[in-house]
C-alpha cells in the first residue's frame, strides 16, 4: 500500500490491565490483556490496535480515508479488583 503525503500512523502493539493486589496471594492480577498475551496463542506480528489516517489518498477517490484495525482484548474477572470500582461509580 503506498501512502499519500499527508498520512499519520499509529501502532499499539499490545495492552495490559493490572488489578488491586491481594493480601494473599501478594501478585497484581491481570484483567485485561491483548488476545494471546497470557495464553500464548496469536501471531506475534499482529499489533493490538492500528490507525491509519490520510488525506487525499492515492489509491481511493475520496477527501479523507481513515483505517482501523483491532484484535481481540481477553477479560479476566477479578472481584478484589472490580468491586471497589462499582461502589465508586454507584456513588457517584
Amino acid at each position: 500500500m503506498r501512502l499519500c503525503d499527508d498520512s499519520v500512523q499509529t501502532v499499539m502493539e499490545s495492552f495490559q490491565l493490572e488489578g488491586t493486589a491481594d493480601a494473599e496471594v501478594g501478585t497484581l492480577p491481570i484483567i485485561a490483556t491483548s488476545f494471546g498475551t497470557l495464553c500464548g496463542s496469536g501471531d506475534t506480528s499482529d499489533k493490538f490496535v492500528s490507525l491509519l489516517f490520510e488525506t487525499n489518498p492515492l489509491e481511493h477517490c475520496s477527501d479523507t480515508r481513515i483505517v482501523m484495525t483491532a484484535r481481540p482484548l481477553e477479560v479476566i474477572y477479578d472481584a478484589v479488583s472490580v468491586l471497589p470500582l462499582q461502589l465508586l461509580i454507584c456513588c457517584l
